[in-house]
């Protein structure tokens, strides 16, 4: 045991992921490319070393499998927390460092007098960086390939799409309020389309059009009973074999080292702006042209630590402190909003009743994951419906 690398300050083990793989939309600027390319699928990269620096190529492997014009992959989400699975916050990504960060309300930036980062108030709408774009939205969504599964390792995708970020974080809460709190083992459908978006032209101050390409997460199933094994079979196999193992209580981490991932996001998502126009790129365009999408939208981010760690407690997120601050959104029609709620929660029963049907419990056990009261957090990192 060693405080601080094996366990943390209360003796808790700590187990720290590292990122082996990365899934992207685009490539950096590469030999006569001096700009980044905008991609409309998927590549997988595998680190590699080159000079006096890592960096990333192309993964041989599973581009044969995938194929070369691959739109969507089956994963396997990793953690109960959703800040864990799919961290987000405006972000200041220059090529040596993250600058700055934060969730729209209150922001961390690194200084001359305060290397390591200090309180900045100003975040969101009203900051400088923000409406020149040097800052950006920007979300990491971690994961292990469902055709590849690996221990001890991750996947990771990049993206400052406003339209992504908000796809992916709705797609995470929704699949949360049917599984009681349940994401670690459940197997998705991460996708790439193409949608239609506005977006502010800063050299020829007016919003535009263009089609764009934007990630969404989605569980599927051809009927109501393959949908809910989808949902519950690796997640219950996952809660199983965690109180097997006595997890409970483990702090869990995917760790990145920041000058690293400094270099690749700086390249990727923040070019030097072309003849002086300031606008700003976030979505993935169509191939033939990059045309961003008015990403100065607020996002559902908030703010990390210091470095590019990303933490919580027995996988549910207990032991993280939460921003108080609440992005701001458009305000809604509530016209309707009771009888949208009401029609929500039967929807919500009606899947549940459904589901406690078609699992077949094979024992007392699983009998109680389907139909038993939400487990204290800290005895498992998987939340009990």
């Amino acid at each position: 045991m060693i405080i601080g690398v094996t366990h943390d300050q209360d003796r808790r083990v700590v187990q720290r992921l590292s990122v082996s793989t990365k899934v992207a939309l685009g490539l950096p600027p590469n030999g006569d490319r001096n700009h980044p390319t905008k991609l409309d699928h998927f590549v997988f990269l595998r680190k590699k070393k080159s000079a006096n620096r890592v960096g990333w190529e192309v993964d041989p492997e599973l581009t044969e499998h995938y194929g070369d014009e691959c739109r969507e992959l089956h994963i396997m989400l990793i953690d109960d927390d959703i800040e864990n699975v799919f961290p987000s916050s405006y972000a200041w990504w220059t090529a040596t460092e993250r600058k700055c960060w934060g969730d729209g309300t209150s922001a961390t930036r690194r200084t001359a007098e305060k290397p390591a980062g200090e309180p900045w108030t100003t975040c969101g709408t009203g900051c400088p960086e923000l409406a020149s774009g040097q800052c950006k939205l920007g979300g990491d969504l971690r994961f292990v390939l469902a055709n590849f599964p690996r221990l001890g390792s991750v996947c990771r995708i990049h993206t400052c799409s406003y339209r992504s970020i908000r796809q992916i974080h709705s797609a995470l809460q929704e699949i949360q309020t049917f599984t009681g709190g349940r994401l670690a083992g459940i197997t998705a459908k991460l996708t790439v389309r193409p949608e239609e978006a506005t977006y502010f032209d800063r050299k020829e101050k007016r919003k535009k059009t263009s089609s764009i390409w934007a990630l969404s997460l989605e569980v599927e199933g051809d009927d109501m009973r393959k949908l809910i094994v989808n949902l519950t079979e690796n997640a219950r196999l996952f809660a199983e074999t965690r109180k097997l193992l006595g997890s409970g209580g483990k702090v869990f981490e995917v760790v990145e080292n920041e000058q690293e991932q400094a270099s690749e996001v700086a390249a990727e998502f923040y070019p030097a702006p072309l003849n002086g126009s300031a606008t700003e790129s976030t979505e993935a365009a169509s191939p033939a042209k990059t045309t961003p999408d008015s990403a100065l939208s607020n996002s559902s981010g908030e703010t990390p630590a210091p470095g590019n760690v990303s933490r919580t407690s027995g996988g549910n997120g207990s032991g993280k402190p939460r921003v108080s601050g609440t992005p701001s959104s458009p305000t809604p029609d509530n016209s309707n909003g009771s009888a949208a709620s009401s029609g929500f929660n039967q929807l919500r029963n009606e899947f549940l009743k459904a589901a406690r049907r078609v699992a077949r419990p094979r024992n007392k056990r699983s009998e109680k994951w389907l139909n038993g009261p939400v487990e204290a957090p800290s005895s498992t990192a998987i939340l009990a419906a």
